[in-house]
């Protein structure tokens, strides 16, 4: 009969953020659909612009989605009931961009995009450039605790661990983000740091310049099969 021994080994790393996604919404309305879509692209076209006087590239900035909503009111028919009507069309573009971290930086970034777009919606999270690497280490993580628990089950039972004989993995999505995250224009819900618009010109909305988000802390995990000898 032969003798096997099956583990699974879990896996912990922590990585440290050195990377900067930032995810925007962009958006216009007009009572023209072709206004609405202009009016939008005039706004990428300037932060694309101011973005690239400040060391980034035309192709940096990404579009994530582009559609263009019926914008919807409501007025008083005849009868003085509100009914809702269209009030035109709202073009919303979603963007990303993504570079190395550094305090100076992120905050010039943020000052620059809310200099040039009216009410401007963000998301900034923090991951990693090289997630092939941390995937990696994270797999190796996991493979040298389900052995070192093999052959401690097989030395306690009198045993030797043998051949490798299968590893079953399930490929799951890993998301390699800290915990630390800025939102602005979302005061309901919101972890992290959140900061939002000025009711008025008065007080631009800036990045802190000292932040440190939070390392990240990574498990996954895989089961193994062994020999006993």
């Amino acid at each position: 009969m032969d003798r096997k021994i099956t583990v699974k080994g879990i896996g912990n790393i922590t990585a440290k953020p050195d990377y900067v996604i930032i995810n925007l919404t962009i958006d216009a309305t007009n009572k023209k659909y072709e206004k609405a879509v202009e009016e939008a692209s005039d706004k990428i076209n300037k932060l694309s612009n101011e973005l690239i006087n400040i060391g980034f590239e035309k192709d940096d900035l990404k579009t994530t989605d582009f559609r263009v909503n019926v914008a919807t009111g409501y007025k008083k028919n005849l009868k003085g009931v509100n009914e809702m009507v269209k009030t035109g069309f709202t073009c919303v573009n979603r963007m990303k961009l993504a570079f190395d971290f550094d305090n100076e930086k992120l905050s010039k970034v943020v000052e620059t995009i809310t200099d040039c777009v009216a009410e401007p919606r963000l998301n900034i999270t923090f991951s990693v450039k090289d997630e092939e690497t941390v995937k990696d280490e994270l797999l190796k993580s996991a493979g040298a605790n389900a052995k070192r628990r093999a052959e401690i089950l097989c030395e306690s039972a009198g045993g030797k661990l043998g051949n490798l004989i299968t590893v079953n993995y399930n490929w799951n999505q890993i998301s390699i983000l800290s915990p630390t995250s800025y939102h602005s224009n979302d005061i309901g819900g919101t972890t992290g740091i959140l900061f939002n618009a000025a009711p008025d010109d008065s007080m631009p909305l800036l990045a802190p310049k000292s932040i440190q988000p939070e390392d990240i802390e990574l498990h996954d995990d895989a089961v193994f099969v062994w020999e006993i000898v």
